[in-house]
C-alpha cells in the first residue's frame, strides 16, 4: 500500500512539473476529461441500454474535450501572463477562433449533458447507482466548465485583446463576450 501510495505521488509530481511547461494543457483539466473518459469507456461495456448510452456519450464528451482542449483551455495556461500585460506573441489567431467556436463547444456541451443524462436515467432504471453517479459527477463537471472555464478564457482572450488594441478605443465589451451571452 505505501509504495503505491509513493508511486502515486511520484507520478503526480512528475505530472505537475510537465504540466509547468508552455502551451501545454493545464493538467489537472487535461487528467480530468481523460479520467471520466476512461471511465465511460469502461461503463460502454456494460450490456445493453446502459452501455449504448455511454458510447454515444464517450463519443460526444471525447470530440468535446478535443475542441475545448484546442479552444478554451489554452487560454487559461497565458491567464498569468495575459493579466499581467507580459504576453508575448500574436494571439490574434486564438482569439479569432474562440469566437468562431465557443457557441459550437456550448452546443456540444450540451449535447455531451443531454446523453450523460440519459445514461444517468438508463442506470437509475437497472439500479446502477455506480453508474448513475458517474454520470452525475460528470453533468457537474460540464456545468464548471460552462460557468467557469469559459467565461475565464473569455475574460483572458479579452485583456489580450486590450493588451494588443490599445490604439483603438474599447467600449469594453468584446465579441467573446458577446458570444458567451448568447
Amino acid at each position: 500500500m505505501k509504495a503505491l501510495f509513493t508511486a502515486t505521488a511520484v507520478a503526480c509530481a512528475i505530472a505537475t512539473t510537465a504540466s509547468a511547461t508552455p502551451s501545454a494543457t493545464p493538467y489537472v483539466l487535461s487528467a480530468a476529461h481523460e479520467d471520466f473518459l476512461m471511465q465511460l469507456e469502461d461503463v460502454a461495456g456494460v450490456p445493453g441500454q446502459i452501455g449504448t448510452a455511454a458510447r454515444a456519450a464517450a463519443d460526444l464528451m471525447r470530440r468535446h474535450n478535443e475542441t475545448e482542449e484546442a479552444v478554451i483551455l489554452p487560454f487559461l495556461e497565458v491567464a498569468e501572463t495575459a493579466v499581467s500585460g507580459t504576453m508575448t506573441g500574436e494571439p490574434e489567431r486564438g482569439l479569432t477562433r474562440l469566437r468562431a467556436d465557443l457557441p459550437q463547444i456550448m452546443d456540444g456541451q450540451e449535447e455531451v449533458v443531454i446523453a450523460l443524462v440519459e445514461l444517468f436515467a438508463a442506470a437509475e432504471e437497472q439500479d446502477r447507482s455506480d453508474i448513475s453517479r458517474l454520470a452525475e459527477r460528470i453533468v457537474w463537471h460540464e456545468t464548471g466548465d460552462a460557468e467557469i472555464l469559459y467565461p475565464a478564457a473569455v475574460l483572458v482572450s479579452s485583456s489580450i485583446e486590450a493588451s494588443t488594441d490599445e490604439a483603438s478605443p474599447s467600449d469594453g465589451n468584446s465579441g467573446a463576450e458577446d458570444t458567451l451571452r448568447r
